[in-house]
């Protein structure tokens, strides 16, 4: 019987066609959250990742990776939401790209995300955000870190 779970990282995937958008200083209880993913809702802007950090104080930080393609309606929203929350700082970056490493093995096997955060730690990149799942590990970072990451994962995990 083949154990699928053998190998704990399969490929590794790359988006450079997403922003990120980045809300500081967001406080509790103004429901600022609820009104961007409603706003891009409307504007039929789909939401691939939301990342919130832990609160500090009375106020926490979140970003949303959204279509680069949204661009133009994204700005609008955002401005709009700045206007009405001046106390919040909006920040959307199109200089990014998200590196997805994939793996069922992930599941089961320990010791891959201290291995992906080493390879940006040793190679001196800069990760703007990071989510997971039980068979994902995504890493954003600044375009102009792409080709040099990419090329320390594939060595690291012997991807193609």
């Amino acid at each position: 019987m083949i154990n699928i779970e053998e190998h704990p990282v399969d490929s590794l995937s790359i988006d450079c066609e997403s922003l990120l958008i980045t809300l500081h200083n967001v406080p509790f209880g103004e429901y600022v959250m609820t009104r961007l993913l409603d706003d891009l809702a409307a504007a039929s802007v789909n939401v691939n990742v939301i990342s919130r950090t832990a609160p500090v104080g009375e106020t926490y930080d979140v970003s949303v990776i959204v279509p680069e393609r949204d661009l133009a309606k994204v700005r609008d929203i955002a401005n709009n939401l700045g206007d009405d929350f001046p106390e919040v700082s909006i920040n959307v970056n199109k200089q990014i790209t998200r590196l997805n490493l994939h793996g069922i093995g992930m599941r089961t096997q320990s010791g891959v995300a201290a291995k992906y955060l080493r390879v940006f730690a040793e190679n001196d990149i800069q990760i703007l955000m990071i989510t997971t799942s039980e068979i994902a590990m995504s890493c954003v970072v600044k375009n102009d870190d792409v080709k040099r990451a990419v090329t320390a994962i594939q060595a690291s995990f012997d991807l193609e």
